[in-house]
């Protein structure tokens, strides 16, 4: 089995504009060879921009959020296929914020997941504790039951495929 290179990669949130990402992307483009794989998750609207800028470059472009569903009404979402037309390589699933302010859960976080990896994304699965969980020692129970849905959805074979 090949070694596996790390993955760096940054999740900018609801940051940024225009002339700020240029400027970032001019900052990590000029980085040279790291050693690591390394992956840019901008917000949604600069997804086609972000992915022109990093077209020649050895960096992967990311989205923040993918649905579950490959088409249909479901406003403001975004299916697997439209991430990949702009150039995505990755997906994020599971991100708290996700997690905690939008309601998704593990259920719906392993279809995500599964949606990705399906249609040809990898899916950076986000698992993780809320600090009051932490504090009440339910760590590993919360992580467990994240990571067990996937699971159960993919299988323990396919939670890796891709990466």
């Amino acid at each position: 089995m090949a070694a596996r290179k790390f993955l760096v990669a940054g999740n900018w949130k609801m940051h940024g504009n225009r002339q700020s990402i240029t400027e970032l992307l001019a900052g990590i483009r000029g980085q040279g060879e790291t050693g690591v794989d390394v992956a840019v998750f901008p917000p949604a609207p600069y997804l086609h921009q972000v992915g022109e800028q990093l077209a020649a470059t050895a960096i992967a472009l990311g989205a923040q959020n993918v649905s579950e569903y490959e088409q249909g009404a479901y406003t403001g979402e975004m299916s697997s296929d439209m991430l990949i037309e702009l150039g995505c390589r990755y997906a994020l699933v599971g991100h708290s914020e996700r997690r905690t302010l939008f309601a998704e859960s593990s259920v719906q976080v392993a279809e995500k997941y599964a949606a990705a990896q399906r249609q040809g994304l990898v899916p950076v699965l986000c698992v993780g504790e809320t600090l009051a969980q932490r504090e009440a020692g339910q760590t590993f129970a919360v992580v467990a039951e994240q990571l067990d849905a996937v699971v159960d959805c993919v299988g323990l074979g396919k939670l890796t495929d891709g990466v």
